[in-house]
């Protein structure tokens, strides 16, 4: 670590009020720091977990439900030997058993040795994205015989609001749940259907959903 370098505890201090969950650990993959939006997002203070391994704080799973985290994390090791960590999405669960996903990028702060630096981890909630995704995919497996005809259709561009009830729809909202969420009539709610199906060519919610999962609008 250069001179007059402040020490990677120090510079912890940065990541006390973030938008991002917060934590980080040392050489030994202990916790030696958790934000107030780490808190928020999955229901552990600090003093909960500092001091605990995080492969059992976040024990995270990957896509195919086996364990991500582990005491010999390929990831840690990594950011150690000073390589390149690209944000990885791990499945987790809040202190209530609730399960989450998360999106994780890591800064490493290093220190004067090896057993000083620290792999900072920043994450953000992404489980509805993941949901979104999930429902997608379920729909395109489920309508093989829709393969090619939504494609061909050119999509009119939707309004901003028209594009909400897209959204909301892929997330399997109702038109009731979807009218509560925008604070809107059920009237209103089938109107903007009616206009996502015209401009889409589509002639159900469902194929809207494929629809769009194909061209990436949701």
């Amino acid at each position: 670590m250069p001179t007059g370098a402040k020490p990677p505890m120090e510079l912890l201090k940065a990541f006390e009020r973030t938008g991002d969950g917060v934590y980080a650990v040392d050489y030994n993959q202990r916790i030696v720091f958790w934000n107030q939006e780490a808190q928020r997002m999955l229901g552990y203070r600090a003093a909960e977990v500092l001091g605990r391994p995080c492969y059992e704080v976040i024990a995270g799973g990957d896509y195919g439900g086996h364990a991500f985290c582990h005491s010999d994390c390929p990831v840690i090791e990594c950011a150690r030997k000073g390589g390149t960590v690209e944000n990885y999405d791990v499945r987790t669960h809040g202190k209530q058993g609730d399960a989450r996903w998360i999106n994780v990028s890591i800064v490493v702060l290093r220190g004067s040795s090896a057993r000083s630096t620290l792999a900072v981890h920043l994450f953000r909630d992404v489980t509805e994205q993941r949901r979104v995704q999930a429902k997608a995919s379920r729909a395109l497996a489920a309508f093989p015989r829709f393969e090619g005809d939504l494609d061909a259709i050119p999509a009119k561009p939707l309004t901003r609001r028209e594009a909400e009830v897209l959204h909301m729809l892929a997330c399997g909202l109702g038109n009731k749940e979807i009218a509560e969420a925008m604070s809107v009539s059920a009237t209103t709610v089938r109107n903007h259907i009616e206009h996502v199906l015209t401009k889409l060519g589509v002639h159900s919610k469902l194929e809207a959903v494929v629809y769009a999962a194909r061209n990436h609008m949701v």
